[in-house]
């Protein structure tokens, strides 16, 4: 009995597991998109290289580096437009 039920209980981790990877996996996507697809006049600080700076960092830091995206260039975008 209590085999099965630590295997019921794996099972359901792992697919939770599995859903959430699959999320983090969409939002890095998505944020590299959006990077991508952005003006460089667009981002809060106007510099030469600051696309081609956002583009390494959401590559090499994936989820880590898409949530710095959002918060420090997505966030800021959407309170200029706001105000």
């Amino acid at each position: 009995m209590i085999f099965f039920t630590t295997l019921v209980f794996t099972f359901y981790v792992g697919q939770l597991l599995w859903g959430i990877i699959a999320i983090a996996i969409l939002f890095w996507i998505f944020m590299l998109c959006d990077c991508l697809q952005r003006n460089t006049e667009d981002f809060p600080r106007t510099g030469e290289h600051e696309k081609l700076i956002w583009s390494v960092v959401l590559i090499v830091l994936n989820f880590i580096g898409a949530i710095m995206y959002y918060f420090l260039v997505r966030m800021q975008d959407n309170r200029m437009k706001i105000l």
